[in-house]
């Protein structure tokens, strides 16, 4: 392997686990609650609100929310704003959040508008509910992608899914199932929120009787303690993720200036043994357990039976040109969200990095060679966008591996994204990388510069964003020990 400091090793779980929940719980992702929850059962006239929340990361402070709800007669309008300091692979970044939108007097989202500055990169999604349909433009300002999502009911907005739940008037361990739209994957999901007992809870200096109510999706779970209005109180999630109610002044004051502890680590699993040359292994059989039921460890190069997971180092085709590709493979040459592998600049690339004389292998491992040595590792804080990934030149494995496949589709070359563990210095790191299709599914890494990539690399999913959501519930479950290495 590729002597590399472990901390360019970026798990995605960054940006699919503790971001997509905190964003939940940011209202960004509403609630879909007409079907769910009558109308008599909804506040007819909420009123307006101010909240102030301080956003903690095992005790320390990270960050703030400050949301606004107003009330004009006719309709709503929420605003909010979010600061927080992530420290990932030892580099602490400032995340700017704003999320602000109207809605109809029946509650139904009618418009809103998403941005996301973190150091490097900036995301905006905006949208608009027209009739049955809701038109959504993605990415970055000035260079959007829009898309369009056909709605069976219209989204609602009633705070956030407590408070949907909470306007069921559910009875202590009943639970019900709300479905929230997720804008980055162009998706629906379930979420499944429960009511517990209630409990007594300290806030602003106050001893307060609460609600609680526990959200699962995909596995993970969040709490939520709500007052006798429906106000959020406290909550508390993933990886030591909490947020408290307080005052306008405590949520100014107070940021611990490294930000969380560095969360790459932190998600991390400890190896039994140490591995000391992956890149020379041909097979490793490791025992797993706390995977859960929406992982894909068995085909292709792994095998996994019985709770043991082998997997074996590819050997590369003896053909190196495939001019009949199967259909189902040939679905993966198109161009998807965040990966514009139809884009002029894409295109004009892949011209610039391969030649029309070279088989396909050759295209290959010039495309990887080239990611591996243009696009400087540095953690971000983003969506990944592959588009964005080959103007900046700059970006953690999201990066990496989103804009491998958009260049590989290019190219001529079938190519999806595989997400999972990675073993790097005594530790299983949470990583993304490639697979390409050379006659077979072929592992990719442009991060280490492999191809195939070494067989500690572990795969949990494979595909785009909606799969790697299926991720979120293994974190901080799995263990890993490994039980033989073949050279």
């Amino acid at each position: 392997m590729q002597k590399i400091k472990w901390n360019i090793v970026w798990g995605i779980f960054i940006t699919f686990a503790f971001f997509f929940l905190l964003l939940i719980r940011l209202e960004f992702f509403h609630t879909n609650t007409q079907s769910i929850i009558p109308s008599d059962q909804i506040i007819s006239s909420p009123k307006s609100q101010d909240t102030w929340m301080n956003i903690y990361q095992n005790g320390r402070k990270i960050g703030f929310v400050h949301r606004i709800f107003a009330n004009l007669e006719n309709k709503y309008h929420f605003n909010e704003t979010v600061f927080m300091l992530i420290n990932t692979m030892g580099v602490t970044q400032a995340l700017n959040i704003l999320t602000e939108g109207d809605l109809n007097p029946d509650m139904s989202i009618s418009s809103f508008n998403f941005d996301l500055n973190s150091n490097l990169f900036r995301f905006n999604a905006r949208g608009k509910v027209e009739k049955n349909k809701l038109i959504l433009f993605t990415g970055f300002p000035g260079s959007q992608e829009k898309s369009e999502i056909q709605l069976k009911d219209l989204p609602h907005i009633t705070g956030n899914i407590y408070d949907a739940a909470f306007y069921t008037d559910l009875g202590k361990n009943e639970f019900r199932s709300f479905n929230i739209f997720d804008p980055f994957t162009l998706s629906t999901k379930s979420i499944k929120v429960t009511r517990y007992a209630d409990e007594i809870i300290p806030i602003m200096g106050k001893r307060i009787l609460a609600k609680k109510y526990c959200a699962d999706f995909m596995g993970a779970k969040n709490c939520a303690w709500l007052g006798k209005d429906g106000d959020v109180l406290k909550e508390t999630g993933i990886l030591g993720l909490s947020m408290v109610k307080v005052s306008p002044q405590k949520a100014r004051e107070g940021i611990v200036d490294q930000g969380s502890v560095d969360l790459t680590r932190l998600s991390s699993i400890d190896s039994n043994v140490k591995i000391t040359e992956p890149d020379k292994l041909k097979s490793i059989k490791i025992k797993i357990e706390g995977i859960g039921d929406l992982l894909s460890l068995d085909g292709d190069r792994q095998s996994f039976r019985k709770g043991i997971l082998t997997v074996t180092r590819e050997r590369l085709p003896l053909s190196s040109t495939f001019n009949n590709v199967p259909q189902k493979i040939a679905a993966f040459l198109k161009p998807a969200p965040f990966m514009q592998s139809d884009n002029p600049e894409i295109k004009d690339r892949v011209d610039k990095i391969i030649s029309p004389a070279d088989t396909d292998e050759q295209k290959a491992r010039k495309i990887v060679n080239w990611v591996y040595r243009n696009i400087r590792k540095k953690p971000v804080l983003s969506v990944p966008n592959a588009l964005e990934v080959l103007r900046n030149k700059a970006g953690d494995c999201n990066e990496h591996s989103i804009l491998t496949v958009a260049l590989l589709r290019a190219a001529g070359i079938p190519a999806q994204m595989e997400a999972g563990l990675v073993y790097l210095h005594d530790r299983f790191y949470w990583h993304a990388w490639n697979v390409l299709y050379l006659g077979k599914w072929i592992t990719a890494d442009t991060v280490f510069n492999q191809l195939p990539a070494d067989v500690t690399h572990i795969r949990l999913v494979r595909g785009d964003s909606v799969e790697q959501l299926n991720l979120m519930g293994a974190i901080g479950k799995i263990k890993l020990e490994v039980l033989e290495q073949i050279k």
